[in-house]
């Protein structure tokens, strides 16, 4: 552009708007950048006040995961999980997270994983070795394909074929058949 036309092209993006976009999007830019990432969960902190201001948390306690449930959570257990009241949980074996507002809690079992989210990837590695040495298995074993992942796994010809779901995911990726929402009160006070 020839140095005579800037003064005009200047003003005339000035009155299209063209300069103040870049600032109001700088200016959004910054505010967005600088609200603080949620703070992990310390065990002073109520779990349901946790969740309602978080909205969603996979990792509560800030790790990989789901976080371990804190003690202030262990009243409303048995009702989540369909227990008895008074059931003994052991510990380190339930998980717990935030999701839309609400504390979800997961306790590990014989095939449940809680710690992390489902396998629904469309390969299985351990499904393809399972294979490799049983090449027409009607089904490959969980201790083969792990026992995350969502999917029944049968071999044909030596290959692994996935086969239909096991259980269904919420939009986070995490079984809804084994995780349950909490309610925030504990069956001994509804």
């Amino acid at each position: 552009m020839k140095e005579h036309m800037k003064p005009m092209m200047t003003l005339y993006m000035k009155r299209r708007g063209f300069l103040t976009a870049p600032i109001i999007i700088a200016l959004i830019s910054v505010r967005a950048f600088s609200a603080e990432p949620p703070k992990a969960f310390s065990g002073t902190l109520d779990p349901f006040s946790y969740c309602a201001s978080v909205g969603t948390m996979d990792s509560p306690a800030g790790g990989t995961g789901p976080s371990p449930v804190p003690p202030a959570l262990e009243p409303y257990l048995p009702a989540a999980l369909g227990m008895p009241a008074g059931a003994t949980i052991t510990v380190g074996s339930t998980f717990w997270r935030c999701m839309d507002k609400s504390v979800y809690v997961c306790a590990v079992g014989a095939n449940l994983v809680c710690d992390r989210k489902a396998d629904s990837a469309p390969t299985n590695v351990g499904a393809d070795n399972y294979c490799r040495d049983n090449p027409d298995a009607a089904q490959v074993p969980a201790y083969a394909t792990g026992h995350n992942t969502v999917f029944a796994w049968n071999c044909r010809a030596g290959r692994a074929l996935r086969g239909q779901p096991t259980g269904k995911l919420d939009r986070r990726g995490f079984r809804i058949d084994i995780w349950h929402k909490l309610s925030p009160v504990p069956r001994w006070e509804s």
